[in-house]
């Protein structure tokens, strides 16, 4: 089916009906092209009065006030064409009608533009994240670094810019690792079978806490995790500071720590051994003693 066979097409005699042009003089084109340039010129200094009567709010963004004054513009934009549309004794009803149509088309082909432009609005006026926090996102773990009418600029812990996609970052869960000012991470450290557990956890604990990169309150806390087949297995928690590398340096000094604990306190960190028979009997292994 061809939708545009069903578009009606007006006649002469309706667009006659609709623009009366024999009482329209030179001057009339002229005045209309006045108010025209006048509304552009009239859009950019009210574009600059709004967003300096913006910034008087401290919580509005740079961005949101950007796309608020930009909208301002095109307001007035707008007017100025429909009061020179009156003046060319053009119906406004009809014209009107037209702009309309003519909106929504060009809405529909700039679709994902739009979506894009209505998300960013979202996140401007939502506390979700802002420039500085470190994400967790669908497309990487990075530093927010400006968030834009149609996308949020992001610089990864590997030092490069991606671009997302507003409507991306709204439709995905979003971890925001900075807004808290701290994080909890763990680390799992297995202890041999006949371990003394009360003097296994004390030593955890006071090793992670001895640690520079871990947080005083809350203290670490060391717990049984888990029986496993070869050791018994502890969770160690931690709390450090919020950004990605200071997670990976405080596990990194947790575990020398404990290592350095362990070593001092002949405590055995478990892990699982494995004898090979290559069949000669004289050459079997001796079953330890239970």
């Amino acid at each position: 089916m061809n939708v545009w066979a069903q578009v009606p097409v007006p006649t002469t005699d309706q667009l006659e009906d609709f623009v009366n042009a024999d009482e329209l003089t030179f001057w009339d084109f002229a005045w209309a092209a006045v108010v025209i340039v006048a509304a552009f010129v009239l859009s950019r200094l009210i574009r600059r009065l709004v967003r300096r009567a913006l910034r008087r709010f401290p919580t509005l963004t740079d961005e949101a006030a950007f796309l608020i004054a930009r909208a301002t513009g095109w307001a007035v934009v707008f007017l100025g064409i429909l009061y020179a549309i009156s003046i060319l004794g053009i119906d406004i009803g009809p014209a009107l009608m037209v702009m309309i149509v003519i909106g929504i088309i060009v809405f529909f082909a700039g679709r994902r533009l739009m979506d894009n432009f209505s998300a960013g609005l979202v996140l401007q006026g939502t506390p979700m994240f802002s420039p500085g926090d470190q994400i967790v996102s669908e497309s990487g773990t990075g530093t927010v670094r400006e968030i834009t009418g149609r996308t949020v600029v992001m610089e990864t812990v590997d030092g490069q810019y991606v671009h997302i996609p507003n409507k991306l970052v709204i439709d995905n869960p979003v971890v925001n690792l900075t807004n808290l000012g701290s994080r909890r991470s763990s680390l799992e450290v297995g202890v041999a079978y006949g371990t003394d557990l009360d003097h296994a956890k004390q030593v955890l604990e006071d090793a992670a806490g001895a640690c520079e990169s871990t947080h005083a309150s809350p203290a670490p806390e060391a717990l049984v995790s888990l029986f496993g087949d070869n050791a018994i297995d502890f969770r160690v928690l931690f709390w450090h500071d919020p950004l990605v590398l200071d997670e990976y340096r405080a596990v990194d000094s947790v575990a020398r720590s404990i290592a350095r604990a362990f070593a001092q306190e002949h405590i055995v960190i478990a892990f699982p051994q494995r004898t090979l028979w290559w069949g000669d009997p004289d050459s079997r292994p001796e079953t330890p003693d239970l």
